[in-house]
């Protein structure tokens, strides 16, 4: 009952804030998720399903497996390799950069943190695919997890913030204005980041870098 109410407000809040119909038509991948099916969307991902689709309103199956608090469907999902094809298109632009996987790396936090509003599914998504990479390029094992963490703090404040959410939803305060009020502080935290992960390149040196990606291999992506 309990995990019930607990998902009917989730989506309450989320409609709320995006301003959309409940009466929307859904992906059925959404569908699944929304309904706690591991089995169907176990399926739905081994066919091919691709994570990422997004409903009109903009949310996607890893929005609602952050926002039903279900460890197991996040996972899952970043199975069906969301994090790795969001973390290889990033890397295609700025990998040739001094320090570009870690680089990369802010990078992809600061967009799966507009994807699905939570810090944890945040690092943890990311962390799946950067971790591995970043080791076998020679990067100091305290400074990669030390970037995903930082990266990570990404998903309390560029829209949509769960935590936003729950605290316009607890203090009645506007959403819409709590979102435009975590923009800029996440743009300059992402800045401040990447140009960390660079000065660090340069100091300490020692990584390889990924050779510069084609056109084709970029529009691939």
């Amino acid at each position: 009952m309990r995990t019930t109410l607990r998902a009917a407000m989730w989506t309450a809040l989320l409609l709320a804030a995006a301003g959309v119909s409940a009466a929307a038509p859904e992906l059925p991948l959404i569908e699944a998720v929304k309904a706690g099916d591991r089995l169907a969307a176990g399926r739905l991902l081994a066919a091919g399903t691709d994570p990422n689709a997004a409903q009109p309103d903009g949310t996607t199956a890893l929005h609602w497996a952050a926002y039903r608090d279900d460890p197991a469907l996040v996972e899952l999902l970043l199975r069906g390799g969301a994090g790795a094809r969001l973390f290889a298109a990033v890397q295609s632009w700025v990998g040739h950069w001094p320090g570009g996987l870690a680089v990369a790396t802010i990078l992809s936090c600061a967009i799966f943190a507009a994807i699905s509003g939570s810090s944890v599914a945040t690092a943890a998504t990311i962390g799946t695919v950067a971790i591995p990479e970043l080791a076998e390029r020679g990067y100091q094992r305290r400074f990669v997890f030390g970037l995903l963490a930082a990266g990570g703090t990404l998903g309390i404040l560029i829209p949509p913030s769960i935590p936003m959410i729950v605290y316009g939803f607890l203090t009645e305060e506007s959403v819409v204005d709590l979102f435009l009020a975590g923009i800029g502080p996440g743009l300059l935290l992402t800045a401040l980041f990447v140009a960390y992960a660079v000065v660090h390149e340069r100091l300490r040196g020692g990584q390889s870098q990924a050779s510069r990606a084609s056109g084709a291999e970029r529009r691939r992506h």
